[in-house]
Parts: C-alpha cells; structure tokens; sequence
C-alpha cells in the first residue's frame, strides 16, 4: 500500500511514540503489514529470528526429510505471518514430540504441538527464517506441495541423504509383516513422481535394491510406490535406522528378519519401466 507523505510522517509519529502496530493499523486505517514494513525500517525488527547454519548433518538431513514428507507452509500477507506445520496421526503422538524435541533443538525455538479433531497432531511455530530454510533443500509448490516436492540438485553428503531417507520413511513410508512373520515389506508412498525417483536413486547409492511402481487411481492423484526388495530389508533398517523401528527395539542384525508391525498400506499397482 502507497501512502502519501502526510500519512508516512503519521505513521512515523506513532511508531516513535512507541504506539503498537495493531493499535496503528486500527487508528490510522492502514495494513498491518504496511505498519510492520515502516516499522522496520524506522526500529528493526521485531524480535530477533534464530541463525539456521545449514551444516548437511545427518540430523539436518531427517529434519528436512520429515518436512518433505508431512509439512505444510502457510503465508498470510496482510498478518505478515508464515507458518510452518508438521502433521501426525494422533496414535503417533511419541513421534510427533520426538519430532517437536528435534525441531526445538535444531532451530532454537520452541514449536507448540496441538490435538486437532481428536484424531490430528499438527506441530506449529511462526517464524520466515525457518519457513525460508525448507527452500534450501526443496523444491516445491505450497499449494500442492504433496505432489510437487523435491530435493534440489545440489551436492549432499551420505549422511545428509541418510538422514533425509529416515525422516521420509517415518512419515511417508510402511512397514508391516506379510505371511505369518515371514516376509517384511518396507517402502514409501508419494504423489510426488521426482520425490520417488530421487528415493530409488538414494537407495540405490547405499545399496538397497528397490523398484518404483505407479498406482493409478481414478480422480484422485496417482500414487508412486517405492519398494524395497526383500532381500535388502535389514540393510535398510540397519542402515537408514527409522525412528519407529528404534523405538520399538526392531533394529535388525546383519542376516536376521526382525518384524516391523506396521499399518495395511498396501497398493494395487504396477511397476514403472
């Protein structure tokens, strides 16, 4: 919004004068965000938002893995707000605050976690630097964020992509036990075609076979299915480490099948030449 240079020196009157920014908007019938633009130019921020020094660690890489797989971003410009979510199950609920633990940490502010429909956790804070940080690594369009994610093309080191395999795999991936306790079939579900043919690609590096197939579904999105092949399950637990199969004491040693007792996630589907 313009404003003329009698309404600037107004504006500038009452924010020296110390007069809140909500109070200002009110009386002098301007944008808040307006407000908050002059405001900065004339006191600086607000508040003080926290450094994120990317450093591609492994916890990095689980942090923006979990965001590729179950967050949300939300930008409302006339509060100048930008939200930043996580979304859980509410039977996942010891995750969703491990979740809030690794997030508290890693960008040194605190995340509120809160019921939603008694069945939903959502994990929320407000803050532009953390909702900037994501585009570090991803690309993706917020308004169909699901079926657009991807990593960008930059150079990652093993243990960023580690760190990120987990964090998917805890949010988007399945794991559950066929045949009586005989069979483990662990593999990620996405509407997003590049976000499964970088997983296949990643697993591929660290030596776990795998293969995508495509579920099509009529008039919702196609489903892009990455599976890993038997034989390469513990190497998958034993190297990615999901945060569920920890929890639950079912990390496999080299050679035996340790059942992961996981949902019915499982798909019609075909493989993709």
């Amino acid at each position: 919004m313009r404003l003329d240079l009698r309404m600037k020196e107004k504006l500038k009157n009452e924010i020296e004068s110390g007069v809140s920014i909500n109070k200002i908007s009110e009386c002098l019938n301007v944008p808040k965000s307006t407000v908050y633009y002059y405001y900065k130019k004339i006191k600086g921020r607000l508040y003080n938002t926290p450094d994120i020094v990317a450093s591609m660690s492994e916890q990095e890489g689980e942090i923006v893995g979990i965001f590729a797989g179950d967050g949300s971003q939300y930008f409302e410009p006339k509060r100048y707000r930008y939200e930043v979510n996580v979304h859980f199950g509410i039977k996942n609920k010891w995750y969703a605050e491990y979740v809030k633990g690794l997030f508290d940490e890693f960008f040194q502010k605190s995340f509120r976690l809160q019921e939603e429909e008694q069945t939903k956790l959502r994990l929320r804070t407000e803050s532009k630097n953390i909702f900037e940080y994501f585009s570090r690594y991803l690309e993706f369009d917020r308004r169909v964020k699901h079926a657009t994610v991807q990593l960008k093309s930059i150079p990652m080191p093993t243990e960023f992509k580690i760190g990120f395999l987990r964090g998917l795999f805890d949010t988007d991936g399945c794991i559950r036990v066929d045949g009586k306790g005989k069979r483990i079939r662990i593999f990620l579900t996405t509407t997003s075609s590049s976000l499964a043919k970088q997983v296949h690609e990643l697993l591929d590096e660290i030596g776990i076979k795998n293969k995508v197939y495509v579920s099509p579904r009529k008039e919702e999105k196609t489903v892009y299915i990455v599976n890993v092949w038997k034989e390469s399950t513990n190497s998958f637990i034993n190297q990615v480490r999901p945060r569920k199969a920890v929890q639950q004491g079912l990390v496999a040693k080299p050679g035996i099948a340790s059942p992961w007792l996981g949902e019915d996630c499982g798909f019609e589907s075909r493989p993709v030449h």
